[in-house]
């Protein structure tokens, strides 16, 4: 009886869910380690041309680019890592300004001019040839991700984990609403991924658009589309944790779509998405839209009412 009017007064916080730890502690804390470190190498580079190191920090984004919410919107950060899709063509304009002989610091440019997606150009488009000028703009770029990424992922440390871990705080004020974040992390990374990074460039049958395909200039379209559905698992599974079969429901759902993109890469013009303009080969890249697009109905039926929560408004609606 003491022991049971005893575990009555625990505070609430002391029965956290573990499917918000699992979330932070095998998912988003890791993954944004990574990207501290992988933006720590490439600003460490003294390469005019840090390839490589681009790619993993790149990588370090995608992995983490769902998590649209918190430390990620503080000061546009999430912005100034990834300015795309970029409909207006700000990207090469801001860059031009940073080349010129007026050119503002970084730190005071357009967002449109920072980040991977701006790198990308500099490091693969040939109308940025290689200079002095390119060279300094590539070291203080790789410098400004570094340091963009380090203030998100030290939000998230000294702050923000907190905040979901024991959610009686004015940000999240129960575990349902912890756990709806996370949710709707979850399903609008799945969206981006079909609606954004594939719809874009798939455009319709008889106007395919394979110039808006992501990081089409470094062969990378297809890539990121298996880094950011690689990373979503890891998430689905931590909130699954508690459900064994469904956690395998899951699983299966995310590989289906894997092994089409794995397909995919094997096609002529599937890593950069230029497949499009080719009827027979756009189908499977229709399939594998279609594939995600299960994984996110088999969220919001199963996963989601498990959870208690619904995707609700996110950072995508109105786009």
């Amino acid at each position: 009886m003491r022991l049971a009017i005893l575990v009555a007064l625990l505070p609430i916080s002391a029965f956290a869910d573990g499917r918000v730890d699992a979330a932070l502690d095998q998912h988003i804390l890791p993954n944004l380690a990574h990207l501290t470190d992988s933006t720590a190498a490439l600003a460490a580079s003294e390469d005019c041309a840090p390839i490589e190191e681009w790619a993993q920090a790149s990588d370090a984004w995608q992995a983490v680019s769902h998590l649209r919410f918190g430390p990620t919107e503080v000061d546009n950060r999430g912005f100034k890592l990834a300015y795309w899709p970029d409909p207006r063509g700000a990207t090469p304009k801001a860059l031009n300004t940073l080349l010129g002989d007026a050119a503002p610091a970084v730190a005071d440019a357009s967002v449109a001019g920072r980040g991977f997606y701006a790198m990308e150009f500099l490091l693969f488009d040939p109308a940025y040839a290689a200079s002095d000028a390119r060279c300094a703009l590539v070291q203080a770029l790789a410098d400004d991700a570094h340091a963009t990424a380090s203030a998100t992922v030290q939000d998230w440390n000294d702050r923000y984990s907190d905040l979901l871990r024991d959610p009686t705080n004015a940000t999240y004020q129960s575990e349902t609403e912890a756990l709806q974040e996370l949710y709707k992390a979850l399903q609008t990374g799945l969206e981006f991924a079909s609606d954004i990074r594939i719809g874009r460039p798939l455009g319709t049958y008889d106007s395919p658009r394979a110039t808006r395909a992501e990081m089409r200039r470094s062969g990378r379209s297809l890539h990121n589309v298996v880094v950011s559905l690689s990373s979503l698992q890891q998430l689905a599974q931590a909130l699954a944790s508690e459900d064994p079969e469904l956690t395998a429901e899951i699983d299966a759902a995310f590989g289906t779509a894997l092994a089409r993109a794995d397909e995919i890469a094997q096609i002529d013009g599937g890593t950069d998405f230029s497949l499009v303009d080719q009827p027979q080969n756009r189908l499977k890249l229709e399939v594998l839209q279609q594939s995600i697009d299960s994984i996110r109905d088999l969220s919001a039926m199963k996963l989601g009412p498990q959870l208690g929560v619904s995707a609700g408004f996110n950072s995508l609606d109105g786009d």
